[in-house]
C-alpha cells in the first residue's frame, strides 16, 4: 500500500500540467473571439465617426476617438493571444489601451449623445421649413456666399450662407446674430434630407459607444484572467518541501556506535 500511494504522487504531477495548459488554451480561444470583436467594433466606430463629420463642417464629433485607442488596444491583444513570446507584455499593453479606450466611449457618449444631439432641432427640419442653398454651377466667388433674409413674428434679419448649406431661420436668433445656438445651419450637406440622416446617424455612433463601454470592460476583464493564468503557469506558487523518507522496500542502513558497526 505504502508503495501504491508514493508511486501515484508523480502521476498526478504529470496531469496538473496538462488541465492547466488546457485551461490556458481554452481562455485563450474565448478571449481570441471576444477580442476580435471588440476590434469589429472599434473599425466600426472609425469608420462611422469619420463618415458623420467628413459629411458636414458643422459638426464636430469625438465618437471615432473612442474607437481608435480600442483598436489599437485590440490588435494588441489578438498579437497577445496569438503569440507566445512577450505574451504577458503584449496583454499589459492591450489592457492600458482598452482602459483607456473605455473612458473614452463613456465621454463621447456624453459629448455626441448629451452636447451635439440634443443641440440638434429636428423640428423645422421635419416640418419642411428648413431651405437649401446649392451655389449654383459656376465658380465666381460670388455665388458660393448669398445673403438670406430670415422672417420672425417679432423681428427680420439678413444671414450670410454659404453655398451648400441646409438652413432654418426659425433656429435662427436675429438678436444675436445665432451665436447663442451653433445648429441653426448645417455647411457641406447635399439637401436637408441629409442633416435628419446625419442626426439618426449620431444617435447610433453614440449607441455604438455605449456597447463599446461595456464591451472594453469585459475585454480588459478577460485579458487580466489570461494574463494571470499565463503567469501563474510559468511562475508556480512555491509549495513547502517534503522531507524524504526512505523507500519501505529498502535495506536500513548500516550505522556505528562506538566504532562497532550493527
Amino acid at each position: 500500500m505504502m508503495t501504491a500511494r508514493t508511486q501515484a504522487a508523480p502521476g498526478r504531477e504529470k496531469v496538473e500540467p496538462k488541465s492547466r495548459a488546457t485551461e490556458m488554451d481554452l481562455r485563450v480561444r474565448r478571449a481570441l473571439w471576444l477580442v476580435v470583436s471588440m476590434l469589429s467594433l472599434s473599425l466600426l466606430l472609425v469608420l462611422l465617426g469619420v463618415y458623420i463629420t467628413t459629411r458636414s463642417e458643422s459638426l464636430n464629433l469625438s465618437g471615432y476617438i473612442s474607437g481608435v485607442i480600442l483598436t489599437l488596444g485590440s490588435f494588441l491583444g489578438l498579437l497577445g493571444l496569438c503569440l507566445e513570446e512577450n505574451r504577458r507584455q503584449l496583454l499589459t499593453a492591450a489592457i492600458v489601451f482598452l482602459s483607456l479606450g473605455v473612458m473614452g466611449s463613456f465621454l463621447c457618449v456624453v459629448i455626441d449623445g448629451a452636447c451635439v444631439v440634443f443641440n440638434m432641432d429636428m423640428r423645422p427640419l421635419k416640418a419642411d421649413r428648413c431651405q437649401y442653398y446649392s451655389g449654383g454651377s459656376s465658380y465666381v466667388y460670388e455665388n458660393f456666399y448669398t445673403s438670406v433674409t430670415c422672417w420672425s413674428p417679432m423681428e427680420s434679419c439678413n444671414m450670410t450662407v454659404r453655398s451648400g448649406t441646409c438652413y432654418c431661420c426659425d433656429l435662427y436668433d436675429c438678436a444675436n446674430g445665432g451665436y447663442l445656438n451653433n445648429y441653426y445651419e448645417y455647411v457641406g450637406v447635399k439637401s436637408c434630407e441629409e442633416v435628419f440622416t446625419l442626426y439618426v446617424l449620431i444617435w447610433i455612433l453614440a449607441s455604438l459607444n455605449l456597447v463599446a463601454f461595456f464591451a472594453g470592460i469585459l475585454t480588459t476583464a478577460v485579458l487580466g484572467s489570461v494574463k494571470h493564468l499565463e503567469s501563474s503557469m510559468f511562475f508556480p506558487p512555491s509549495s513547502p518541501p517534503h522531507p524524504e523518507s526512505p523507500h519501505p522496500s529498502s535495506p536500513p542502513l548500516p550505522y556505528r556506535v562506538n566504532g562497532l558497526s550493527a
